[in-house]
């Protein structure tokens, strides 16, 4: 399977990081702060983050003026290019130990991957951890979430890397504004459910044609009741929830594709 995939198979990595599905590799340059080549010239992507791109996290002319009166020039451009750093340091001319996730590739021809060092420490985690990206839960990395949560909850509770940027801190549900095709991470209190053609929607505002709201697959909702957190418990409970912000008639939504999307943090 790995030699189909063109991974190079020496020794490359410490014997202890030999899982099953695991092969060795060697990485070869960053492409942006969750892709990146192996020496071969495949190109992979981090399953389970997304890292900042360019444009969507620069720092503002006044955060500019106020480092440079702190003396700290911060990263070069962005968020982005820090990450992007940050994972080419990890990476370039490395010993890597490679496991795809999920049968996929993107548009790219890009195959998700859980990646870890000669250490054999994951190197998403090691990127959350250090505030470099947000965990990104989706239908293939659902198993990963918890330990990149962990890794995450670092990072967010230090306010280090991107989580110091006003542009990457979760907002209030109140706050999400016209941010629609963005990443977004919203903590808040869900105050009503609304129920109608079989999609259950968390209502985070009085006006539940305007405000803020998480919809809810059926599915999705039977693998959150069997975790406990069926909506309707989750009603004035501090709820964090991360996706694609979109525009409903008119409502801004993020649509729940998978249950570890949404996070309880008043218990």
């Amino acid at each position: 399977m790995f030699a189909a995939l063109g991974l190079p198979t020496g020794p490359a990595a410490a014997e202890s990081c030999d899982e099953a599905g695991a092969a060795a590799g060697t990485g070869a340059r960053a492409i942006d702060g969750d892709t990146f080549v192996t020496a071969d010239g495949q190109e992979w992507r981090l399953a389970g983050v997304l890292a900042p791109k360019r444009g969507d996290g620069a720092r503002t002319p006044a955060r500019l003026r106020d480092d440079a009166h702190r003396g700290d020039p911060g990263p070069r451009g962005s968020p982005a290019d820090a990450a992007s750093a940050a994972l080419e340091a990890i990476v370039a001319r490395q010993p890597l130990w490679l496991t795809p996730v999920g049968d996929t590739v993107d548009r790219y021809g890009r195959r998700l991957v859980a990646v870890r060092d000669a250490d054999c420490r994951s190197v998403a985690e090691r990127l959350l951890a250090a505030g470099h990206a947000r965990v990104y839960p989706t239908v293939v990395t659902r198993t990963l979430a918890p330990s990149l949560y962990a890794a995450e909850a670092a990072a967010r509770a230090a306010v280090r890397g991107l989580w110091a940027d006003s542009r990457y801190r979760p907002l209030r549900s109140s706050d999400v504004g016209s941010l629609y095709d963005t990443y977004v991470v919203v903590e808040d209190r869900p105050i009503a459910v609304a129920t109608t053609r079989g999609s259950t929607t968390l209502v985070f505002g009085q006006d539940q044609r305007r405000d803020f709201g998480v919809t809810i697959a059926a599915k999705v909702r039977k693998l959150m009741a069997t975790a406990g957190h069926e909506p309707a418990v989750l009603v004035g409970r501090q709820v964090r929830v991360r996706g694609w912000l979109r525009q409903r008639g008119g409502m801004p939504v993020i649509d729940l594709v998978v249950p570890e999307q949404l996070e309880v943090v008043e218990p």
